[in-house]
């Protein structure tokens, strides 16, 4: 059984509306609210190669402050994260070396009111660790964001707002699709992002139509 005051808190943070961090792309933003909350965790389900990553960097390169990252696999690749705008001088990288470090280092940095955003694709993390980096955004005002991989995307959380990004079929431009799979105060329409080869760069953004939503799963069927 939770704890009265923590389930005080958190419906205090359903209730609340939380201020945005635009991720510079209009049409998601505006599906969004104005962008990813702060104040609140919003989780980022993709599989590797899938955008998760690049609408991650689209994030912290909108940051108007100093961006904690958890690095405990050593893949992160500083170069990529320049070519998408994250200014690297702002960015605190913690290298840990196991999940137990990590945890650790990623509340600290979730509590730390001098940052604006923080960062981290460690996997396997429970409810009750997702809720205290819930109350520990609400208490530093920052945008935590958590990549998850797809495995994860139907478990129960105390996230603010879930993303689910994936790549579309194109012969040209690459195509994104982002889905709003979780969110306080109603459901967003999908978007889809074309994206340039290369740089990375947004190359237009239109939310997706009913109709080719419905189409989808009998094109997959074979109809």
């Amino acid at each position: 059984m939770l704890d009265s005051h923590l389930v005080k808190i958190a419906r205090t943070l359903e209730s609340c509306p939380h201020e945005r961090l635009a991720l510079g792309i209009d049409v998601l933003d505006e599906q969004l609210g104005g962008g990813l909350p702060r104040s609140a965790v919003t989780e980022i389900v993709s599989e590797p190669g899938h955008g998760g990553w690049w609408l991650a960097m689209k994030a912290l390169a909108q940051t108007d402050g100093r961006i904690g990252l958890i690095n405990h696999d050593g893949s992160f690749h500083p170069p990529g994260a320049a070519l998408l705008g994250v200014n690297l001088s702002r960015l605190l990288v913690v290298r840990v070396r196991n999940h137990k470090d990590a945890l650790w280092a990623l509340e600290r940095l979730a509590k730390n009111a001098s940052l604006s955003a923080t960062l981290t694709w460690l996997p396997n993390l429970r409810d009750v660790e997702i809720r205290r980096l819930q109350l520990a955004a609400e208490r530093s005002k920052q945008c935590v964001m958590l990549l998850r991989n797809s495995e994860e995307a139907g478990r129960s959380s105390w996230g603010a707002l879930r993303l689910q990004v994936r790549g579309a079929p194109s012969e040209g431009p690459r195509l994104l699709e982002v889905t709003t799979l979780r969110a306080r105060g109603g459901m967003p329409r999908p978007v889809r992002i074309e994206v340039e080869n290369g740089t990375g760069a947004v190359r237009g953004a239109a939310v997706v139509p009913h109709r080719a939503l419905d189409a989808e799963p009998r094109r997959a069927a074979g109809a």
